[in-house]
């Protein structure tokens, strides 16, 4: 909607007359809120889509540090973390296929510029960010490939010749401890800057095994480097390398609901010999197989960008590896069955962009480009059976010759899996008068996707070898129309075409399963106003949207492994609001709220609830989609004060809520996700003399504790369904220093 809803957050305080300060903590004029959505710098007021920009300051103010905060930025994202591998961001209601390593996301993610192939790529504290800008709705023209529900834009800060430095140091309850770093200062004289910026984040885990031990904790570390060469006014080369360490206590789910009594879970872990707590509250787990998560990852990244004078063209290399090794207990019991489940996965990508785009401030605007990316995957499901297997799968205590082959048996499915890429894309945005300006953009896009699946012998199943590839090519591109009623009021209507390929399901070892997933395609209508009211103290943005997805891909789970699919024809529709209001200059007001109805308009086939008593398929044709709440808001306040000579001080809150909706793709009324909110808080004191900041904060302030989501596809065995829990009250205490 063009408007960053919390850049009061952001901005430096106005001046407070009876002080004399000129500092400005609570002044914007949001007409000067600038947005780079159509890869150029715009006005956000003057551009016809949907898009949230905030600030890093923001951030750091809010202790907004991981990707699944940002939820709380924008109307209608949700956002849902399991661990690197098992995480989703969707807009709209659109976009939930976690663990889907056989196919991108639908919500695209960019770090300066550069595509992630993967979501888990983005799964580090995000450490001296310049900002975030959240687009809604599908971005198929400008941005890098498969954005059927939006895309999430990260641009981290840049070398600076002028020196500046930062510390940052965190302890908080539940043993977290956080270290933060950066800096950045010229080598060469208006030639050379280099910056920097080191992390490291710690955490005890919030979950209890039956011997007391804790674990989902959380210890990562990673750090990145830039270099920027300026070798004349035209020419800018930015280059960056960035590594990120993690080892956890992770990631072990928490027992949301047994299903019903037709369920067989229970009865299956007592025939195993094992016991099974429900998790709730009190934050228990039965589980007792080893858990562990390691993951590393780092990139490197070229920006180029060559000043014409009549045009610019930009060039962006980047390259990056994602290794992920991950072990679970498979049954979430103390039963002998599963010694291990894992799934180990290796990612190489390289992606190169270049595009042409004219000079700002002519009536028309053209930006022309290509785009090739390249993604090699090999990943495996490794599942080590343990002694009590067949009672397990048999519920039996007695289980039959046939199942008792499983018990201490290994079974590897491996998968290699390689993605090419290549696009044109082109746009202009058209001046028609002073006041309307009309946009035109499209793209072509050729994918091509290959790999084999292996599965060696073992003594309950077969070898199988097969070699699958899948090609698309499909266009994309938008529509859009904007009018300025007055220099405070915009309207605009836009269609977008969003094109996402196909892919191959890595882990599927049966030619019964589908092993090829089809391309989803979707069509997107949206109405929209930004409006300043009260002489650009007030700002009101709003958006009606309908997206219609043929072809939708998701994941279900079969027993821990996260199968995708076409689910068939899904749309989603309904309303986004945002408003920010700076009361005074010392105090500032923010919300924003979406309300979505999203929905299987045609899907006959699809996994039954187990409350149907073992029926293979049902009709959820008209049914909810799956974790798609109907209702999102977020509410946020900041007041500021004026200490005199010593600094300032400020006091905040935000509440961020989610309602009710379905975790698991069967629409079990045992897998419903209850609505709750979550209030954060914030007091901080600048101190001017010594540049030292303070900031006590506390997340989740009232310790709700909810299932938030049902991850993998919808963590389901036998009837039983498993999840993450809102982390606990969190208390902390923050103190950085510039230097």
């Amino acid at each position: 909607m063009g408007l960053a809803m919390f850049a009061p957050w952001s901005a430096r305080a106005a001046p407070d007359p009876q002080s004399g300060d000129q500092t400005q903590v609570a002044a914007f004029p949001r007409e000067d809120i600038v947005v780079t959505a159509r890869k150029r710098p715009e006005r956000a007021a003057e551009v016809p889509l949907s898009v949230t920009r905030v600030e890093g300051t923001a951030l750091e103010q809010r202790r907004l540090y991981r990707i699944d905060d940002l939820q709380q930025l924008a109307p209608g994202l949700n956002i849902s973390y399991f661990n690197p591998r098992g995480n989703y961001v969707a807009i709209r209601g659109i976009g939930r296929n976690p663990a889907s390593d056989g196919l991108e996301p639908a919500v695209g993610i960019f770090v300066d510029g550069v595509y992630l192939g993967r979501p888990g790529m983005a799964i580090y504290d995000l450490t001296d960010i310049g900002d975030v800008q959240i687009l809604r709705g599908p971005q198929g023209t400008l941005f890098g490939k498969n954005t059927t529900a939006g895309a999430l834009v990260i641009t981290t800060k840049a070398p600076v010749f002028a020196p500046e430095a930062s510390i940052e140091a965190t302890v908080g309850s539940n043993g977290f401890v956080q270290l933060r770093a950066a800096g950045s200062a010229g080598l060469v004289d208006n030639r050379l800057a280099a910056r920097f910026a080191l992390y490291h984040t710690g955490q005890d885990g919030p979950v209890r095994r039956a011997n007391g031990q804790r674990v989902n904790g959380t210890d990562r570390s990673g750090g990145r480097v830039q270099l920027l060469f300026t070798p004349s006014d035209q020419v800018r080369l930015r280059l960056a390398a960035d590594y990120h360490n993690e080892d956890d206590s992770c990631c072990t789910l928490v027992a949301g609901s047994f299903g019903p009594p037709s369920a067989t879970y229970l009865a299956r872990v007592a025939a195993a010999g094992g016991t099974v707590v429900l998790g709730g509250r009190d934050y228990r787990t039965a589980a007792d197989a080893p858990v562990f998560l390691r993951v590393r990852q780092g990139g490197l990244t070229a920006n180029l960008t060559d000043d014409f004078g009549w045009a610019e063209l930009t060039a962006i290399t980047g390259y990056r590896e994602w290794h992920y090794r991950a072990g679970f207990d498979g049954d979430l019991s103390s039963a002998d069955v599963y010694a291990s489940a894992a799934v180990p996965s290796d990612d190489w990508q390289f992606s190169q962009e270049i595009r042409l785009a004219n000079r700002s401030g002519s009536r028309l605007a053209w930006t022309v480009g290509a785009f090739y990316f390249r993604q090699t995957l090999h990943s495996a499901l490794h599942l080590a059976f343990g002694g009590r297997a067949a009672n397990f799968l048999g519920n039996t205590a007695s289980p039959p010759a046939a199942l008792q082959v499983f018990n201490r048996l290994t079974s590897v499915t491996g998968s290699d899996l390689s993605t090419e890429a290549v696009a044109t894309f082109g746009q202009i945005d058209w001046n028609l008068t002073p006041r309307l300006a009309l946009t035109i953009g499209a793209r072509g896009t050729f994918e091509h996707k290959w790999g084999v699946i292996d599965r060696p012998a073992n003594a309950a199943q077969a070898a199988y070898r097969q070699a699958l590839s899948i090609s698309d090519g499909d266009p994309s591109g938008t529509l859009a129309l904007a009018y300025a009623v007055t220099p405070d009021l915009h309207l605009y209507a836009n269609y977008a075409r969003g094109a996402k390929a196909g892919g191959i399901n890595p882990i599927v070892a049966s030619s019964s399963e589908d092993q090829l997933v089809q391309p989803e395609r979707t069509d997107s209508f949206e109405l929209g106003l930004k409006s300043a009211l009260l002489s650009g103290r007030a700002h009101v943005n709003a958006a009606l949207f309908y997206a219609r997805i043929d072809n939708y891909q998701a994941t279900i789970n079969r027993l821990f492994r996260a199968v995708l699919t076409n689910v068939g024809e899904v749309s989603t529709r309904g309303v986004e609001i945002e408003a920010d209001w700076r009361v005074t200059d010392h105090l500032a007001l923010a919300a924003n709220g979406a309300y979505t109805d999203a929905h299987y308009d045609r899907y006959p086939d699809a996994p039954c609830p187990p409350e149907t008593l073992g029926d293979q398929s049902c009709d959820l044709s008209g049914g909810s989609l799956t974790d798609a709440p109907r209702w999102i808001f977020n509410l946020a306040a900041r007041y500021h004060h004026r200490l005199g000579v010593l600094g300032e001080a400020a006091i905040a809150a935000d509440y961020a809520y989610k309602s009710a909706s379905f975790g698991n793709i069967d629409n079990s009324r045992y897998a419903r996700l209850p609505g709750f909110g979550i209030v954060n808080a914030q007091f901080e004191l600048a101190l001017d003399k010594t540049g030292t900041r303070f900031l006590l904060w506390i997340k989740n302030l009232a310790d709700v504790r909810a299932l938030q989501s049902y991850p993998l596809g919808g963590a389901t065995i036998y009837g039983a369904y498993f999840g993450t829990i809102t982390q606990p009250r969190t208390i902390g205490l923050t103190i950085s220093k510039s230097l």
